[in-house]
């Protein structure tokens, strides 16, 4: 490592620890619905058309917008996610809720519901950020989400979003073998639709991809899309599209700088937190119930977001399996917690060298 990087990467690193102390919400995700409108084979969730859960009135989601109002200055960025949020069918009353309460929200979506006026009603509605499920062509796609339809769907509503002049005009693919060595060809695509942010995830194991691990890429197929991302990433940021590599898991910091906006920093539970549909508090979406904090019908967000989450920002006990006598540990802090559960011996996958 360069002199230069070396002290770029100890600035980082007290950086991080500010921001853990601070531990200010930035941003906060609204699971409004488990109900989805496919059925992908990945889904970590487990999303189906109905659920057995308990989710959340429309009345209960105002009254936690007027909560975070009332609570949090300055206010979290809100991003509506699921299942698939557009088909909650008070979604309209949620966001202009949002919008009156003066909150910057965004949204998570399949685009299989989207239309010109549903988009267009959003956007008046104050939506600066629109996240867009994408992974390939035809096949690639027909495979993932389980539907011979959801191409052609998918593929207009990225036409829209190009379009709609949204700040934001996110894609994010769920990388694995049989897309790996698509990825020109879908951010080739993303360019000449006008988006412009493209972000590579690696499906891990959790929820129907438990079920399905000939989605989960090898330690060299993985580091191979890293890889294509450090060659690539320059050249289409001058055409526009900024590509990066997702917030999963740690890098050594020079080829960090290479694929991502920032260096890697595991932001759950210490900038960004996440209710469920059933009102579970959590911090990322993703982590397991290992992580859960309590519930937003009986707990009162701020003193939990303020007293909790000591696991998220005290990764002490992670260092354990793996992880123990790891050079990269006072940088990496064990990987990004989504990855761990209370039981395991380090994480489900590490980027600096293969599990077995």
């Amino acid at each position: 490592m360069s002199l230069l990087s070396g002290i770029r990467q100890k600035a980082y690193r007290i950086y991080t620890r500010a921001e853990v102390q601070e531990s200010s919400l930035r941003y906060l995700f609204f699971e409004i619905t488990r109900r989805c409108n496919l059925n992908c084979i990945h889904c970590g969730s487990d999303c189906t058309s109905s659920t057995s859960m308990d989710e959340l009135t429309t009345e209960s989601w105002l009254k936690i917008i007027d909560y975070l109002k009332q609570t949090f200055d300055p206010l979290p960025l809100i991003v509506l996610t699921g299942g698939e949020p557009t088909i909650h069918r008070d979604l309209f009353v949620i966001t202009e809720a949002l919008k009156n309460h003066g909150f910057t929200w965004g949204m998570v979506t399949n685009g299989i519901n989207m239309t010109e006026s549903r988009l267009a009603k959003l956007v008046d509605e104050g939506m600066c950020s629109i996240t867009l499920s994408f992974d390939g062509d035809r096949e690639a796609t027909s495979f993932i989400r389980n539907s011979p339809k959801a191409y052609d769907k998918i593929l207009n509503t990225m036409t829209m979003i190009g379009h709609s002049g949204i700040d934001t005009r996110d894609a994010v693919t769920c990388v694995y073998p049989g897309n790996l060595n698509k990825l020109n060809w879908i951010s080739d695509l993303l360019l000449e639709k006008g988006m412009n942010s493209h972000r590579l995830f690696r499906i891990f194991p959790k929820g129907r991809a438990v079920e399905n691990r000939m989605l989960e890429m090898s330690f060299d197929e993985s580091r191979q899309m890293v890889s294509w991302i450090e060659k690539n990433r320059k050249s289409y940021k001058k055409g526009g599209l900024d590509l990066t590599f997702s917030c999963e898991g740690y890098l050594p910091f020079e080829q960090d700088l290479k694929v991502r906006s920032e260096p890697f920093f595991c932001r759950s539970g210490i900038n960004i937190a996440s209710i469920l549909c059933d009102g579970t508090i959590t911090g990322c979406n993703n982590n397991g119930p290992d992580f859960y904090q309590g519930n937003i019908i009986q707990d009162n967000f701020a003193t939990l977001w303020q007293d909790g989450f000591k696991e998220y920002r005290n990764k002490d006990w992670l260092k354990t399996g793996l992880c123990e006598n790891c050079k990269e540990w006072k940088y990496c802090q064990g990987s990004s917690i989504h990855l761990r559960s209370k039981t395991m011996e380090g994480p489900e996958f590490c980027y600096i060298k293969p599990l077995s």
